[in-house]
């Protein structure tokens, strides 16, 4: 008998442990997960770059029945997809994954799409948002997704696409081989660089977008019986693995877990980059103990973090890009030490052309710590430690761990719930928003989903 793939491995697990998968605790993180990047794309829809996705959309004429959320908009399950998913990521609100890696933003739009075309039940959606973010994750997992980052890649784009087409295929009923064969197509042409970071370009925002179309366009082609490489993450020449990281290990695709991969999504709190809500946590402690200090009252301000963190969110930002302020941790601390709350309206035009964070942030140094780097691998968190110098001679210190949204200090349904609420309520009205969550949150497992379709598609 030959030894299996990678690909034919994960996706043997897969249909292996399905009830597994299907646990009452993955179903509810599911709709957790669903909520909240709901509520992320809704908010998303009313920002300028949000209005020119969707016009970039309209003149390419994808028009179809699947909602834009937050708008009257209709598209093709593919353009809806790569829409809503852009949308979700486009305020750095949506969930992650510690393998960096923004799961719900790719998975939660191909799943609804495809569900809808489907006519699925709630437990299929539930089913095969779950099934994408573990074969994202379990993609990520199997090389050193640090040092994936490291090189330069966004594990978002690289892996996101996997889980996509693992999601679609859910509901689409491949069968082992047409899922082996979605897997072989999307990994075949995935990828996505972390270049946006050296001017602040809006490509991070739709990276999670263009996953989730990738995705569904190989889970149909998989279906229609296009084949795609078995060898995908392997091969010699060409597998993805050895293209985006020095090492690799199959083992982890199909080993058995004690709990499923999207039970370990962090929903965020704050609206920027993960590598930023421990710096600017700590930030803002040393302000609650100390009260606002001018920034000319500030001598040196030092944040160690771990060397993933500087690689993603190191650097200043640019007064001209709200991109660059949310992976950037000085921007971070600056808004913590002037008592800011890290959210959605501290990340707009106006504020970045605030003079007194440009000039707290441009005292901020960002350092490597070993302590930190041995948190990160070891124990998965991603920790600062901030030291403030005031020209006066005093100073503070405060080190986070386990910032409010990690899996260290998880939110609780109802921090969710409000987080939506927050998010849509002035959007699409508060009986809406509120409809939205209990369709989410209550439905039964048998339900057909097209009820929350048709609360997405109503006239805003």
């Amino acid at each position: 008998m030959k030894e299996r793939t990678g690909i034919e491995r994960l996706v043997k697990y897969l249909f292996e442990h399905q009830e597994t998968l299907l646990s009452p605790k993955a179903e509810q993180a599911a709709r957790m997960c669903i909520l909240d990047e709901i509520g992320c794309g809704i908010y998303g829809s009313r920002t300028r770059e949000g209005r020119n996705l969707i016009q970039a959309a309209a003149d390419l004429k994808y028009c179809g029945d699947i909602p834009v959320w937050g708008t009257q908009n209709l598209l093709t399950e593919d353009m809806a997809a790569m829409v809503n998913g852009a949308l979700c990521h486009i305020r750095e609100l949506d969930d992650v994954h510690y393998a960096i890696l923004h799961t719900g933003a790719v998975c939660v739009p191909a799943a609804m799409a495809v569900a809808q075309r489907c006519g699925s039940t709630w437990r299929q959606l539930l089913g095969a948002v779950i099934t994408g973010v573990e074969v994202s994750v379990r993609i990520a997992e199997g090389m050193d997704f640090l040092e994936h980052r490291e090189r330069g890649w966004h594990g978002t784009a690289t892996c996101g696409s996997f889980g996509a087409a693992a999601a679609a295929g859910m509901l689409l009923g491949l069968d082992e081989q047409q899922m082996t064969n979605a897997l072989g197509i999307a990994g075949s042409r995935t990828g996505g660089s972390w270049a946006f970071a050296a001017d602040g370009a809006m490509t991070k925002r739709i990276h999670p977008g263009l996953a989730a179309r990738d995705g569904i366009l190989s889970a149909y082609l998989a279906k229609h019986g296009i084949t795609g490489p078995r060898h995908v993450l392997e091969a010699a020449d060409g597998g993805i693995y050895r293209m985006m990281s020095s090492r690799y290990c199959l083992g982890v695709l199909d080993a058995v877990k004690e709990k499923t991969a999207i039970e370990e999504v962090e929903f965020k709190w704050f609206a920027s980059c993960k590598s930023v809500h421990s710096p600017y946590t700590a930030a803002y402690e040393i302000y609650r103990r100390h009260g606002f200090r001018e920034p000319e009252d500030i001598c040196t301000v030092r944040a160690e973090v771990n060397r993933s963190a500087i690689e993603m969110a190191g650097s200043n930002y640019r007064q001209d890009s709200i991109v660059s302020a949310q992976i950037s941790i000085p921007y971070g601390v600056a808004l913590g030490l002037m008592g800011c709350r890290g959210q959605a309206g501290d990340y707009t035009e106006e504020r970045l052309r605030d003079s007194r964070i440009l000039e707290t942030a441009g005292k901020v140094v960002v350092a490597e710590s070993e302590a930190m780097n041995r948190l990160r691998r070891n124990e998965k968190r991603s920790a600062a430690k901030v030291t403030v110098h005031w020209k006066d001679g005093s100073s503070d210190t405060e080190t986070v761990t386990a910032p409010k949204g990690s899996m260290f200090n998880p939110l609780s349904q109802e921090d969710i719930t409000g987080k939506f609420m927050d998010l849509t309520g002035g959007i699409v009205g508060e009986h809406v928003a509120r409809e939205i969550a209990d369709t989410v949150l209550k439905s039964s497992n048998m339900e057909n989903t097209h009820r929350i379709t048709d609360i997405l598609k109503r006239q805003i």
